[in-house]
C-alpha cells in the first residue's frame, strides 16, 4: 500500500509541476515544457532508434517516471533518516530534488547543443519552483 501511496505522489507531484510549467511557459513564451524538451534531447541523442517528435508520448513517460523516482527517493530517505513527513520537510525536498533537476538538465544540454530558445537562467528558476511544487502536491498522498 505504501508503494502505491509513493507513486501516486509522485504522479500528482508531477501533474502539478507540469501544470505550472506549461502556465509559465505560455505567459513568458519560453519553452519550459519538460517533456517536449526530453523528446528534443532524446531525438539529439546518438542512438538512432529513438527519434520522437516534440510532442512524443515518450517524453511524457520519461517525465512522470522521472517523478516516481522522485518521490521513492524521498520515500526511502524518510525511512532511513526516519524524520517526521511535514510541510519543512517536503519543501527542503523540494528544494533538493530542484537542484538535483537543474544539475540533470544542465549536463543534458551541455550533451545535447542547440536547445531550442531555451533561456537556461529562467528555465533553471523555473524548474526549481516547479520542484517545490511537485513536492507540496505529491505531499498530499503522503499525509
Amino acid at each position: 500500500m505504501e508503494l502505491l501511496k509513493v507513486i501516486l505522489a509522485g504522479i500528482l507531484g508531477t501533474i502539478l509541476m507540469t501544470g505550472f510549467s506549461y502556465m509559465l511557459a505560455r505567459l513568458k513564451n519560453q519553452e519550459f515544457r519538460e517533456p517536449r524538451l526530453l523528446n528534443m534531447i532524446l531525438r539529439r541523442s546518438t542512438y538512432d532508434k529513438v527519434n520522437p517528435s516534440n510532442n512524443s508520448i515518450l517524453g511524457w513517460v520519461v517525465h512522470f517516471s522521472i517523478g516516481i523516482i522522485l518521490m521513492t527517493l524521498f520515500y526511502i530517505i524518510h525511512l532511513i533518516f526516519s524524520f517526521n513527513i511535514t510541510i519543512t520537510s517536503i519543501f527542503f525536498y523540494g528544494i533538493f530534488a530542484g537542484i538535483l533537476s537543474i544539475l540533470s538538465w544542465h549536463l543534458m544540454f551541455i550533451i545535447s547543443p542547440n536547445s531550442e530558445n531555451v533561456l537556461l537562467r529562467e528555465f533553471y528558476i523555473q524548474i526549481l519552483v516547479a520542484h517545490v511544487l511537485f513536492a507540496m502536491g505529491a505531499a498530499i498522498f503522503i499525509f
